[in-house]
């Protein structure tokens, strides 16, 4: 059985690389990449959700009591969700939903043992954790 190398190219860049780049580059991305982490949580959830489940987007759609665009809406992490709709995530996924929102400096710490490994991201004057399983 043959295996694949997981050595990049020599001048390859990576997806962190290039995006720790860009932050680093426009003040403005870093804002609107910050302003966006909940939308890309959830998005990443969703998708990690229907894959596991083979489930199509119109199935999850259908499960959801929504469109298709509506799902992809959610699946594209351009949009922060509402908190109504993480409750319906919830109630038809089974997937939990944490965010823990505290003043910019001071780390939150209501759900933050259960999610030690995950940063918190500074968004309109907090410090915001979100987590999810």
């Amino acid at each position: 059985m043959a295996t694949t190398s997981t050595r990049l190219p020599k001048g390859t860049t990576t997806h962190e690389e290039l995006l720790s780049a860009e932050l680093a580059a426009d003040p403005g991305f870093a804002a609107e990449w910050a302003r966006l982490s909940v939308g890309r949580m959830v998005a990443a959830r969703l998708v990690g959700y229907r894959h596991d489940h083979e489930l199509s987007q119109r199935a999850l759609a259908e499960r959801f009591g929504v469109s298709q665009p509506r799902i992809v809406e959610l699946e594209s992490g351009e949009k922060n969700p509402q908190i109504e709709t993480l409750v319906k995530v919830s109630a038809a996924t089974g997937l939990e939903f944490a965010i823990d929102v505290a003043p910019l400096g001071q780390e939150p710490k209501l759900v933050g043992r259960a999610v030690k490994d995950m940063p918190a991201h500074a968004y309109a004057g907090a410090s915001v954790l979100v987590a999810s399983r």
